[in-house]
């Protein structure tokens, strides 16, 4: 995969990603989250994939534009990513805790707004035109969101899929990237893992 499809892949979920920086004494650890075993069911062809796990102290937040993501300090959190050696897919898990539910609540809706807001918008950095809709609602934790964004740039067109979960305090979130169309239903598993290993 060129590194033009790589950067634009990446920046696909850039707004979706949690924002990884070290941390100590985390409440939330690796067993609240997916772990590379459970990714690698979902997704088999990440198999020979490559894994990073890293504690978190902050989470991408939408910002006043829809091509901007500030980030916002959280307690505590984990993520994993599994990218496959020839560059697709590109699959993200975590959980994070937040202070206090009302901030749990409001970064949900945040990304309803977020969206609502931007179902077309270019890239100032890229050129890239992305495209986002509302994806196929799943009864998951205190409440969810599907997002699907698509990237365009030149000839080529990058998907991803994400589904983010709220249980009380607690944010998870599961991103599969990859060079076409990713269906909720694959996700889905992933997702349902999460949103019970987050409790």
């Amino acid at each position: 995969m060129s590194r033009t499809s790589l950067s634009l892949a990446s920046g696909l979920a850039a707004a979706l990603l949690l924002v990884t920086t070290p941390t100590a004494h985390a409440a939330v650890t690796g067993k609240d989250a997916p772990s590379q075993g459970d990714i690698v069911k979902a997704f088999p062809e990440l198999a020979d994939g490559q894994f990073t796990t890293d504690k978190v102290t902050k989470i991408g937040v939408p910002g006043k534009t829809c091509d901007e993501t500030v980030t916002s300090k959280v307690k505590s959190g984990v993520t994993t990513t599994g990218a496959s050696t020839t560059g697709y897919p590109i699959v993200l898990t975590g959980v994070v805790e937040l202070k206090s539910v009302a901030k749990a609540k409001a970064y949900m809706a945040s990304y309803k707004k977020y969206v609502k807001k931007c179902a077309t918008y270019t890239q100032p950095a890229t050129g890239a035109t992305i495209s986002v809709t509302k994806g196929t609602s799943l009864r998951l934790g205190d409440e969810s969101l599907t997002v699907e964004l698509q990237s365009t740039f030149s000839t080529t067109t990058n998907y991803s899929t994400s589904v983010m979960i709220r249980d009380g305090k607690r944010i998870g979130n599961v991103i599969a990237v990859d060079d076409a169309v990713v269906p909720a239903a694959s996700v889905k598993p992933l997702a349902k893992v999460a949103a019970k290993k987050m409790k």
